[in-house]
């Protein structure tokens, strides 16, 4: 059996990085993209340094034509394309709508809906071209994917919009064997949510949150591995929320 291919977008930092360092661990031969390309370069590093294999590119999403590109040379380098995970996102304007712009607006659903919307096309027809077709993409979501952010509408719009991308990808794709999932993290920490709560964002991530407690790295990649791997063959088109329960309802005060 030869090893799983799979690309992974955002692949420099966050939830990308842990991923790719993850699959790499479990056999999987990991193509690192990012915007950042020295940091797609050092995660590549790091996990051929533990022994996986991996090689990087630096990747706009938003250009149609390195997303082609990325999966013709992964295809032609390695023979297929089993998985990918898209994980590439910018957090967006912070501000009031009212106050946001049509180009901070535009860049947000460029990176964050149309980039996926790229990758995923490309990562689909490679899939399919693989004969009876064979493969999982995983898009990455956010708990923002259920609920409205008051001054991130940007962000909140384009994640709200990729769990109607995903179902109606897994549903064109479902009879020829590829499946198409979204998984929606929350409740932990990465370099956009310190960046955004600053010095006491665990600690006010872990009050909003009904376990309370902050979500480690693994916890919040274990569903992305388990949908990169056969033992998810019958999961399809699903939004699957990692969160410590923040969506699940309201906790009343009595």
């Amino acid at each position: 059996m030869t090893d799983p291919i799979t690309i992974i977008t955002g692949g420099a930092s966050g939830v990308g990085q842990a991923t790719a360092v993850a699959l790499a661990g479990r056999g999987h031969t990991v193509v690192v993209a990012d915007f950042d390309g020295a940091g797609a370069q050092a995660t590549a590093s790091m996990i051929r340094s533990r022994g996986g294999k991996a090689t990087h590119c630096q990747l706009d999403v938003c250009n149609p034509d390195e997303a082609s590109d990325l999966v013709a040379r992964t295809v032609r380098d390695f023979g297929a394309l089993d998985y990918a995970v898209n994980s590439a996102g910018v957090e967006g304007p912070r501000m009031p709508l009212i106050d946001c712009d049509a180009d901070a607006w535009a860049r947000t659903v460029a990176v964050n809906l149309t980039g996926v919307f790229h990758c995923m096309k490309y990562q689909i027809a490679a899939m399919l071209d693989a004969g009876a077709g064979a493969g999982s993409i995983v898009n990455i979501g956010s708990t923002s994917s259920m609920k409205g952010v008051a001054k991130a509408s940007a962000y909140a719009a384009t994640k709200h919009a990729l769990v109607g991308l995903t179902k109606s990808a897994a549903l064109e794709v479902a009879n020829r064997n590829v499946r198409v999932n979204l998984v929606c993290p929350g409740s932990f920490l990465t370099p956009m949510s310190m960046r955004l709560g600053g010095e006491r964002a665990e600690e006010t991530i872990a009050q909003r949150t009904p376990m309370h407690r902050v979500g480690s790295m693994d916890e919040i990649i274990s569903p992305i591995l388990w949908l990169c791997s056969p033992d998810s063959s019958f999961c399809t088109g699903s939004v699957v929320t990692v969160d410590g329960g923040r969506l699940a309802g309201e906790m009343l005060k009595m």
